[in-house]
């Protein structure tokens, strides 16, 4: 049929495109099986949620979030991972794998934007994908929590480690657990470590400083070297083995954002809470709603969420600005008609 044709309506598919966008959508934040009952609530008809699934999937597949950014200035990068639950054919356990993620930005007045996800990969792995994807020599900070593997696989020569303030804080006493010491034990230690002036900084403090400033910034510098040199001190390597080395591995990552203060004059991020509470509702999405997931289907549902979530001008042009329907143009108009005869 002509009109069928021109408008582009695919065969044998009983829903296009465009009716499944508010139910794929919603897949984002509910699980497959609620998306569809509450478009169903909405709009008085859907589809199935394994119709959803599979056309989501679909979807996913052909379309490429991450393709070459060399063109664009990027000057920080910021990677992490979690834990997801991940089953086999016919739901078989798989057990759990490291789900990473890396965002980058072109600035401190500019926004982290995701650019790559990656399921059960090393990071070396990572970043031979970020090189070819990113102009990646230019990256100058990489923001971390200072996971195994990451500094080693993913800092270039000139490139600087910022270790997040917050994770530091929260990680000694972990450390310190694991050295044989109980939480009574800990408590002049953790007080040593929360007394270095770069472990007391806001990033609201960072904000404050002028240029008139930078005496008073490198002496903060100077006192936070001698701060972490007497909880050195205080740390024996035959008692706390673990703890110790943690905090030589620590102390200068963590004060990066001081010295590029110093350097450029620029603020940037002290801890990567901000940044990784983007993540937070695809975390929870994750863990809390799916729980387990097949590689091919988590990563296709991360493409989803690049587009909804982190780049929802972009989700607008999947839907409205891609699709190159013929346009129609009536150039005359029939009508014909007669009268019945029969009698009801």
């Amino acid at each position: 049929m002509p009109l069928v044709e021109a408008l582009a309506i695919p065969a044998y598919e009983q829903y296009l495109e465009e009716a499944l966008e508010p139910g794929i959508g919603l897949t984002v934040h509910v699980s497959y099986r609620r998306a569809s009952s509450e478009v169903d609530r909405i709009a008085g008809q859907s589809m199935s949620h394994t119709t959803v699934h599979s056309r989501l999937q679909k979807l996913a597949r052909s379309h490429e979030p991450f393709g070459s950014m060399k063109e664009r200035a990027f000057r920080f990068l910021v990677v992490d991972g979690t834990k997801v639950h991940l089953q086999g054919s016919l739901g078989k356990d798989l057990g759990q794998v490291e789900m990473r993620w890396a965002m980058a930005s072109l600035g401190s007045s500019s926004r982290f934007e995701p650019v790559g996800f990656w399921i059960d990969t090393e990071w070396s792995e990572i970043r031979k994908e970020l090189e070819q994807r990113l102009d990646y020599n230019q990256l100058e900070v990489l923001f971390s929590d200072g996971g195994a593997g990451i500094a080693e696989s993913l800092l270039h020569p000139g490139m600087q480690p910022q270790r997040c303030q917050w994770h530091g804080k929260r990680d000694f006493p972990y450390l310190l657990y694991a050295d044989g010491f109980k939480k009574a034990e800990q408590h002049s230690l953790v007080e040593k470590l929360q007394s270095i002036p770069v472990m007391a900084l806001t990033q609201s403090d960072m904000e404050k400083l002028r240029p008139e400033d930078r005496p008073v910034v490198e002496q903060l510098v100077e006192k936070t070297q001698q701060g972490f040199e007497q909880l050195l001190q205080a740390l024996d390597p035959q008692r706390y083995p673990r703890t110790r080395t943690y905090i030589e591995n620590l102390m200068v990552p963590v004060t990066t954002f001081l010295r590029h203060w110093l350097d450029n004059g620029e603020v940037i991020a002290l801890t990567t809470n901000v940044i990784e509470s983007a993540f937070s509702r695809v975390n929870n999405r994750i863990k809390r709603v799916g729980r387990r997931w097949s590689e091919e289907g988590l990563l296709n549902w991360l493409k989803v969420t690049f587009y909804k979530i982190f780049k929802p001008e972009l989700w607008s042009t999947l839907w409205n600005g891609e699709q190159d329907f013929a346009k129609i143009k009536l150039t005359s108009l029939q009508i014909s008609w007669r009268w019945s005869n029969a009698i009801t």
